[in-house]
């Protein structure tokens, strides 16, 4: 498995090769700063997404930190797993007696053994990748070093033809760089605004709000504190609606009551849910076999202060159909029933919360 498998099988290639021990492993990698931009990147995108997927699930925000902070420490581990046990990845083996070329997942013939006596010289100038070039049968041959790790080492090998010791800070380099930047991302995802909406204290979108209805004792700390006077930007959110509020106001006069409310405005949350019903009228079908029934409901309107999660205020709202019986109806064939329950219309709501965020209600 890549690096891993590489340093076990060089050396008793080089033994085969009559190469002698090796003394320093080089081997190709990709370039570092693309590696890292392109992790980066994916974690800007994937932890909002993360979020909102959350949010769509109706999951309590608490979870969201184990979620980020998992998908982090997954996504790195993965990251470092890929770089250290990919195949196909070729090593440079300066042994005693010379250079070895091996790339893993190929089989021993397609290894290359050059002894030091054997090499004719290093061509590193110019823009292009350096070249060691060297005789075999009398026939010269080359290999272009590419993105190599210690490249300047393993030229100055070739050169002088002997191995060089390696550098104990520059071996633990690639990885104090890796851990340097998961360190600064957790701090940026800790210290900074994004903070809030990671460890859910601020909502990022109004559906986040939902939670203080499905989750008890769910709050954001990071909302706006609820002011003494008005206004008091508020959404409600109703029971079988999902996660979407079904009415917001910001409590301004005029055409801005019903623009939707930024969430960081955001002061009450009221929950609507269904406490109490009665059957209205039955209609029947086919003989009697089918029916409808509908429902007169009553509604209780819990308010919660966004910040704190703390209950401030209740209201009831009855709801009646005085639809007639629909002249036709499609039911389930196993049930022979349907059931249909009112609920208060958009407007009802809207005149509620309207009043609650203009500060004249409690």
């Amino acid at each position: 498995m890549g690096e891993w498998r590489l340093h076990r099988t060089l050396p008793s290639l080089a033994t085969e090769a009559g190469l002698g021990s090796v003394r320093r492993v080089h081997h190709e990698r990709r370039s570092w700063p693309v590696l890292l931009t392109g992790k980066l990147v994916l974690d800007a995108a994937a932890i909002p997404l993360l979020i909102r997927t959350l949010t769509a699930l109706d999951v309590t925000p608490s979870a969201r930190p184990f979620a980020v902070y998992g998908w982090l420490l997954a996504s790195w581990a993965a990251l470092a797993l890929w770089v250290l046990a990919r195949d196909g990845r070729r090593g440079y083996a300066v042994c005693d007696g010379g250079l070895l070329i091996h790339t893993d997942g190929t089989d021993r013939a397609g290894t290359i053994a050059i002894p030091w006596d054997a090499i004719d010289t290093v061509d590193d100038t110019g823009p292009r990748p350096p070249r060691v070039y060297w005789l075999d049968g009398g026939k010269q041959r080359h290999v272009t070093l590419r993105t190599v790790t210690a490249r300047h080492a393993l030229i100055e090998s070739v050169r002088s033809r002997r191995p060089l010791p390696p550098t104990p800070t520059r071996r633990l380099l690639p990885g104090t760089a890796l851990a340097a930047v998961a360190a600064l991302q957790l701090g940026a995802l800790t210290l900074s605004p994004f903070a809030d909406i990671v460890l859910a204290h601020r909502a990022q979108d109004l559906r986040d709000f939902a939670s203080l209805c499905t989750h008890p004792g769910a709050s954001f700390p990071g909302s706006a504190p609820r002011t003494t006077t008005g206004p008091h930007p508020v959404a409600l959110f109703a029971e079988g609606h999902g996660t979407g509020p079904v009415a917001t106001s910001t409590g301004r006069e005029g055409s801005a009551t019903t623009a939707a409310p930024d969430p960081d405005d955001i002061q009450l949350v009221a929950c609507s849910r269904l406490v109490r019903r009665h059957v209205d009228m039955v209609c029947t079908y086919d003989g009697g076999e089918s029916k409808l029934t509908s429902y007169r409901a009553r509604y209780r309107v819990d308010v919660y202060e966004a910040r704190t999660g703390r209950r401030i205020a209740g209201h009831t709202l009855d709801a009646d159909d005085n639809d007639p019986c629909p002249y036709w109806l499609a039911v389930n064939r196993e049930r022979g029933r349907e059931d249909v329950v009112a609920a208060p219309a958009e407007e009802e709501y809207r005149n509620l919360i309207d009043n609650i965020a203009a500060g004249r209600h409690p």
